[in-house]
């Protein structure tokens, strides 16, 4: 099994709120982290350890060949992007569906394991109002970090 330095893990929204707290976990456990956002320049934070150990780049989940091109020589994904509200053409669907299989297809492609945790809203039984859940799926065969 390879040393955690030489483990290159790819996290999909590395610069929102649970994020920015993985990043931190990882780098302490000294993993090599590439944080893949939509904009890189809100990942500094996230990447403000000396070295190579985190570097941010620019990935979008509705395109597929950005999300393939942030997956290239990882060794492991973890997808956390998740919107609370659409606007324009991030949707629910587009984001965390579309998106969350566009990362699966990435990591299965270069046999990365992975691991996704989204939120979702849920309808109560009844009609009632919407709750908050979080759910962490195990994607095409890969496993947990």
């Amino acid at each position: 099994m390879a040393a955690n330095q030489d483990t290159l893990v790819t996290v999909f929204g590395g610069s929102g709120f649970l994020g920015r707290s993985v990043v931190r976990a990882l780098a302490k456990r000294d993993y090599r982290i590439r944080v893949a956002v939509r904009r890189p320049e809100l990942a500094a934070p996230a990447a403000a350890r000396p070295g190579r150990q985190i570097h941010a780049v620019q990935a979008n989940l509705r395109y597929p060949a950005s999300v393939e091109a942030a997956m290239r020589d990882s060794e492991v994904a973890i997808n956390l992007v998740g919107i609370l509200a659409e606007s324009g053409e991030q949707t629910f669907d587009a984001v965390q569906g579309r998106g969350a299989e566009a990362v699966a297809k990435a990591a299965a492609a270069v046999s990365a394991r992975m691991v996704s945790v989204r939120t979702r809203w849920r309808r109560r039984i009844g009609g009632g109002p919407a709750r908050r859940g979080t759910a962490c799926r195990r994607r095409l065969g890969c496993g947990l970090v």
